[in-house]
């Protein structure tokens, strides 16, 4: 037999007990997330056996026919299964199953239940990116476990930094490690973002939407296997879920904390779907961070805020304005038609900016927010670095040559590949959506 080395992302599949060889098209997807930059791949090290008691509402998510479960989940009520989008997404209904309240691997317990439809957060692009979030309608109710309690309002409502929150999960107990039989759990602390994106890399995108959780020493942490399952905080004698288990740098590492999709932040979108507040909710989808990379100073930039109502009632606009930070100089609303519009659901506003830089350094350029009706001050920022015209580090991209998928280019000092065929384009300009991701630094540029 030919041997293979499995790559983090693999190693992240077969720590669940999915057979590598025999992806499920679930897992196929959650792959294909979960290979970003650092590989993240978050299961339960450190911890222990779990009090299934404590835990009637964890979920374990298989392909229809596997046996193995290749993420977690919580069962939220209502026939409704809440999870990581890096799980599903891209999966179709027919292909899933789930097991409300199983605690073993591969074993008889819980309730396995079909799933009729899949619903992933409309602004989910990349684990690192946030909007981690996934909701699956059952085909059925379950006959057994119960429904957890989520968070909402905020994080802060529930939790301080350092306050103990429980995860569990039936991943790796150790990175590169063996997976459990049944359920472990582990506690960890709360750690504020701005702690947390001291970790460089991907921590620096840790937005509203994410929250860190860990130790700096490491040693305890979500693992491979554990993605798409609750985090939760004991709060007046009940369980309540503040998190998604989303994605991480290795297991238990030092300095590299699990993140995790923060429930409350993302609540009026699962209420969205659910109908669980019994009013309409607004739910907007809008890209929070976005790095548009460095370029010359003397040019002026040009970008488009994009906001899009996702609930089911239309918004109306209270105030929309523009901030700077750094060096960014004559900053304009070039465009807007968002300003005192009132929105559809379904439908879309942009605002345009330009911008230039005063000196050399880093920038920011932040659109703040607000509808009618929600109290929440919405703020969607980009950032971008002015350098010296000697200094930039060009790449390899040429507007001239045609591209086609998978092709990588470099390009003002990150690496990029396209996800369909392109020329012109240029990288840097690409956003979440378009043709290029980006997928690391130009090594030729440190």
């Amino acid at each position: 037999m030919k041997t293979t080395t499995l790559n983090p992302v693999q190693r992240a599949l077969a720590c669940a007990g999915v057979t590598v060889v025999m992806l499920t098209s679930a897992a196929v997807h959650a792959q294909q997330h979960l290979d970003g930059p650092g590989q993240v791949s978050p299961l339960i090290v450190g911890g222990n056996p779990a009090n299934t008691a404590d835990w009637p509402f964890f979920t374990q998510l298989l392909s229809r026919y596997g046996s193995s479960p290749f993420c977690g989940a919580s069962y939220i009520g209502d026939g409704y299964v809440l999870t990581a989008a890096h799980c599903v997404d891209g999966s179709s209904a027919s292909s899933l199953n789930v097991k409300v309240a199983g605690f073993s691997s591969g074993g008889s317990d819980g309730d396995r239940i079909g799933v009729s439809q899949v619903y992933v957060h409309p602004n989910f692009a990349s684990v690192s990116t946030g909007y981690d979030v996934a909701l699956l309608k059952l085909a059925r109710l379950p006959n057994q476990g119960q429904a957890v309690t989520m968070a909402q309002g905020s994080i802060g409502q529930y939790a301080n930094n350092g306050d103990l929150l429980t995860v569990a999960g039936l991943g790796r107990l150790s990175e590169g490690g063996s997976s459990p039989s049944t359920l472990y759990e582990v506690d960890v602390p709360l750690v504020s973002d701005s702690v947390c994106r001291q970790s460089g890399g991907s921590y620096n995108n840790v937005g509203a939407t994410q929250f860190c959780a860990g130790y700096s020493q490491g040693q305890k942490d979500a693992c491979q296997g554990d993605s798409g399952g609750p985090i939760v905080i004991n709060s007046g004698g009940q369980r309540v879920q503040l998190g998604i288990v989303s994605w991480g740098i290795g297991c238990a590492r030092p300095n590299n904390y699990g993140v995790y999709a923060d429930v409350a932040d993302l609540r009026s979108w699962i209420d969205g779907i659910t109908g669980g507040s019994g009013t309409p909710t607004v739910s907007l989808s809008y890209t929070e961070n976005e790095s548009l990379g460095n370029f010359t100073l003397g040019e002026t930039q040009q970008h488009t805020f994009t906001i899009t109502n996702t609930g089911s009632s239309a918004v109306t606009f209270n105030t929309v304005s523009l901030s700077s930070a750094g060096v960014a100089s004559t900053v304009v609303k070039a465009q807007d038609s968002c300003s005192a519009a009132t929105l559809p659901a379904n439908q879309s506003c942009s605002v345009g900016v330009e911008f230039g830089a005063s000196a050399a350094g880093s920038l920011g350029v932040t659109l703040d927010f607000s509808v009618e009706q929600s109290p929440r001050q919405y703020s969607a920022a980009i950032s971008a670095n002015a350098v010296d015209g000697s200094s930039v580090c060009k790449g390899n991209w040429d507007a001239n040559t045609i591209y086609y998928r998978r092709d990588q280019v470099t390009y003002n000092g990150y690496r990029y590949q396209a996800r369909w065929w392109t020329q012109g384009d240029v990288p840097s300009e690409s956003g979440p959506w378009g043709v290029w991701r980006r997928i690391g630094s130009d090594p030729a540029c440190q």
